[in-house]
């Protein structure tokens, strides 16, 4: 049950963004209990968030799109702890990730070690290994 990166978040609910139709096709993958099934990082939920936050979306289309996540059948989700901050920050200085990538990162490398996302920045990093979601 990999975690599920912002990257997928974003290309969901953007059906203009090129990754929609995949994105499209993770989620339904997920809700049907295929790919394992799958958990969303807290940290990308926060960066959804802020995302469209700093877009000027109203308050009401962040909590629909966040309860639209949470409703998606067999999609956990992964807490941020202190574990988590902690780990983060040990990958931004071995790996140079930026600070969501380290979130996300630590999220799944304490979790099962596997991150669904297209971003090849986890490629370098040996706590994870990165699922393309092209490839499901």
């Amino acid at each position: 049950m990999p975690i599920v990166e912002l990257d997928m978040i974003l290309a969901l609910v953007n059906s203009a963004d090129e990754l929609h139709p995949t994105a499209v096709r993770l989620f339904r993958g997920i809700s049907a209990g295929g790919v394992g099934g799958g958990r969303v990082a807290s940290s990308a939920l926060l960066g959804d968030e802020l995302l469209l936050r700093s877009r000027g979306v109203s308050e009401e289309e962040i909590r629909r799109d966040l309860e639209d996540l949470s409703s998606v059948r067999s999609l956990g989700e992964q807490p941020l702890t202190a574990e988590t901050l902690i780990l983060a920050s040990e990958l931004r200085e071995r790996h140079g990730l930026t600070y969501f990538d380290s979130l996300h990162c630590a999220s799944a490398a304490l979790y099962d070690g596997r991150i669904i996302s297209v971003d090849e920045a986890y490629d370098s990093v040996p706590e994870v290994s990165r699922v393309d979601p092209r490839g499901l």
